[in-house]
């Protein structure tokens, strides 16, 4: 794919891109030679492409609010975890190299701000720092470049994207950016459900846009309520904790291993909330922001001001110089139901932006604030120092809405090593893969200034990693290879992928082992014997803890053959009203969307190698979807890795278009099993009221072939080969008698020896 093909500094190739006629060409020594880039195409009932009454930033039915909350922050600290999938997961501060930002334009929610930032962003000849704008249509880009161009903006640095929103408050449900393993990656978390088109931004940045990894924390949080630290901390409030309770499972120990399992923060600091007479989001970033890694601003209300929001702040100050930090303190106040703030900023390398109310720095707000806008920017350049340029921008018009410019931007982070980081998503290790299958390889790579990289080599190896025979050589960079696995066995198999940058620079990454192997993989769904040995049950249950907690059939009305019909392909191209899935009936509040699925197996589990499950679909209002696995040994439904409960689900995700929900069994089948051979599958939704629409569900069990077992290739498994096992019993990595490729002789390799017993030439 040619350069032309990419979203100039991060995108690393997607097909359709656009161009604004006669209004964008970026400096191609610097970033490439596209100005637009186009998502999915809205479709019929995606809304106008311009509001007439722009949301606020509070949410539908109010913030929620805690009045007996703790009035003192405190810290929770957790072991760093590896990171979704592989590789280690950071969170880059906001005070980190930035390579640009996103904003989200329309003519109809506060332009004149978002038009003020582009022009500051960009306007500067000896800085390249790109405005990456989301707008509805092509139409709104090309008034958006006329309006920037007039404003004096440079527009060989600014990047349309088109997708579907909301609202404006790219910092809630923009993409929370990670670096995984040194390359850029995006979380993606939940947002408020009437946002639909809002809420679903982040994976559609990743997967249509920006060509990086999304990853489903399954949190419900704003980007406004996390300020990410230096040392793997992060700042936020205790709204968290309303938004995510305890009753659906999210104790604080969940919370701060999402935290860190999703986002690398390995301390997370929580400070109670501002009231809602005072703030109408929750959100840290009102009240607080992170200069530098021992800089802070925090607010001070007035004298007069609502006493809460007098104790957080106050008690906020001695907290955060126990950290180490130097604090520093403009002013806040409330006016006309407003909650006028300065600590709602946000920075770009060596720029900070401000906001501002008055008119003596910038013309357009209350002469009255004049006052408190010069010590404001004389507070932040001493916060900041003088290597650091303060940067004003008029807010009078949008901080009614409850929000200002750090609000409405997102920093994108900027790669800035010399050498290009690479990483190998899939197989992430422990996988099956059987000769003559069609495998996915995927990997993730980013360049410094996250320009685009020139190609991408891919080479497997069954040797662990001593020796590598070539799959394919010049690939464009665009994460993912549908591979022909060929003919070769090992348990210690590994994929390479070797990435180039366009200056001649490259880096290898290479795969956990997983095991490649001779055998069969036999497909359960329902376009056969349905009703005879798999089954379905749905619609919806009153809650987890009443309803599902340990219940094996939490739901009992059974599905029709029309409805086996539309789950037995997958076939649907449209949205809720598609026949080709299967449509639940509506949810009655507060009920939650649940389904039940039983696949009776003929394979006795000794022989069983791998359990892959997949559905496809998605529910209403970019719902959270969660797949949970039966654990017979356990009595409650779980991951299948061995933890079980609420929110121990094997995978989810949350999206408003179809996706595939993968995940495996690979270790102790047989606790998933009963005594009859049946698997049970769940697919349950997160929110009430909120259906879940199926298109396609299967389950495919890998078996190898008998001869994997006959360890020294006599043709026959035997006593030589238990002998073999018996052993290496123990703790072995990648040795032939770990013949289910889990790091340890065990049990479960002595029961697939003794399933494999005899001839098998």
């Amino acid at each position: 794919m040619s350069a032309s093909d990419c979203i100039p500094g991060i995108a690393r190739g997607r097909p359709g891109t656009l161009a604004v006629a006669g209004a964008l060409t970026l400096a191609t020594t610097l970033f490439g030679s596209v100005a637009f880039a186009s998502g999915l195409p809205a479709g019929p009932g995606d809304g106008p492409s311009e509001e007439t009454t722009p949301l606020p930033r509070w949410r539908e039915g109010g913030t929620p609010f805690d009045p007996n909350q703790n009035p003192l922050p405190y810290t929770i600290s957790t072991v760093a975890t590896d990171a979704p999938g592989v590789g280690l997961i950071e969170s880059p501060p906001e005070y980190g190299p930035t390579r640009g930002v996103l904003f989200r334009y329309s003519a109809g929610a506060w332009p004149s701000v978002v038009r003020a930032c582009v022009k500051a962003l960009t306007a500067d000849p000896a800085k390249d720092d790109i405005a990456y704008v989301v707008v509805a249509s092509q139409a709104v880009a090309n008034s958006a470049a006329a309006a920037f161009a007039a404003d004096g903006a440079d527009l060989s640095k600014v990047v349309f994207i088109i997708q579907p929103t909301d609202s404006i408050w790219m910092r809630d449900y923009g993409p929370h950016f990670v670096f995984q393993e040194g390359t850029l990656a995006i979380v993606d978390s939940h947002y408020y459900p009437q946002r639909k088109f809002d809420n679903f931004i982040p994976t559609l940045l990743g997967e249509e846009n920006l060509l990086m990894p999304t990853y489903d924390v399954g949190l419900y949080y704003s980007g406004g309520n996390f300020l990410v630290g230096p040392d793997r901390s992060a700042f936020i409030t205790a709204l968290i904790n309303l938004d995510n309770p305890a009753s659906q499972g999210f104790n604080l120990d969940l919370i701060k291993e999402f935290y860190s399992t999703f986002q690398g923060i390995d301390t997370l600091h929580v400070f109670p909330q501002l009231p809602g007479s005072v703030d109408g989001t929750g959100h840290i970033d009102m009240w607080m922001y992170i200069v530098d890694e021992s800089t802070a601003i925090i607010s001070e209300f007035v004298p007069g001001s609502n006493g809460t929001a007098i104790s957080v702040t106050n008690n906020a100050v001695p907290f955060m110089e126990s950290l180490g930090f130097q604090v520093f303190r403009p002013k806040a106040f409330n006016a006309g139901g407003n909650h006028y703030t300065y600590a709602n900023a946000f920075r770009v390398n060596d720029r900070i932006f401000v906001p501002v109310y008055g008119t003596a720095i910038v013309p357009g707000g209350n002469p009255a604030y004049n006052g408190f806008d010069a010590e404001a920017i004389a507070t932040w350049q001493a916060a900041a120092g003088p290597n650091v340029e303060i940067i004003p921008i008029q807010c009078s018009s949008i901080i009614s809405a409850a929000g200002a410019i750090h609000c409405i931007v997102k920093q994108v982070p900027r790669y800035v090593e010399t050498m290009p980081s690479a990483i190998v998503l899939s197989p992430a290790g422990g996988e099956t893969w059987l000769e003559g299958s069609t495998e996915r390889i995927r990997w993730n790579a980013t360049d410094t200034d996250n320009v685009a990289l020139a190609s991408v080599d891919l080479h497997y190896s069954l040797d662990d990693g001593q020796t590598w025979m070539p799959i394919a050589a010049g690939l464009p960079d665009n994460g993912s290879y549908d591979w022909l696995v060929p003919a070769g066995a090992s348990s210690t198999a590994r994929i390479q992928a070797v990435v180039h940058a366009t200056g001649g620079a490259t880096v290898a990454a290479v795969s956990n082992p997983y095991r490649q192997a001779r055998g069969t993989a036999t497909v359960y769904d329902f376009s056969a014997n349905a009703g005879v040995d798999r089954f379905a049950w749905g619609h919806q249950t009153g809650s987890w803890a009443a309803n599902v907690s340990g219940k094996a059939a939490p739901v009992a009305i059974g599905l029709t053959a029309a409805n086996y019909i539309a789950l037995a392909t997958s076939n649907a191209t449209g949205g809720n009203a598609d026949p080709n899935r299967f449509i639940p009936p509506t949810i009655t509040s507060p009920n939650e969307a649940t389904h039940l699925f039983r696949f009776d197996l003929s394979e006795d589990p000794a022989s069983i190698a791998e359990i892959e499950l997949l559905w496809e679909g998605y529910a209403d209002r970019c719902t959270q979807v969660e797949l949970y696995i039966w654990d017979t040994s356990r009595g409650q439904w779980g991951d299948g890795r061995g933890l079980v409960g609420q929110n121990r689900y094997a995978n989810s995700f949350a999206r408003n278009t179809d996706k595939e929900l993968v995940a495996h069994l690979r270790n102790d089948i047989g606790n998933y099993l009963d005594a009859a051979g049946s698997l049970r599958v769940l697919v349950y939704a997160q929110r009430a009221t909120d259906r879940t629409f199926h298109d396609y569900i299967a389950v495919t069990v890998k078996q190898l072939d008998a001869c994997t077992f006959d360890l020294d290739g006599n043709g026959v498994v035997d006593g030589a080969d238990l002998a073999a096992v018996l052993a290496a019993w123990g703790p072995c990595s990648g040795c032939p008698a770990d013949v289910d490729g889990n790091g340890i002789v065990d049990g479960a390799d002595l029961a697939a020896i003794l399933a494999a017993w005899g001839d098998c030439g």
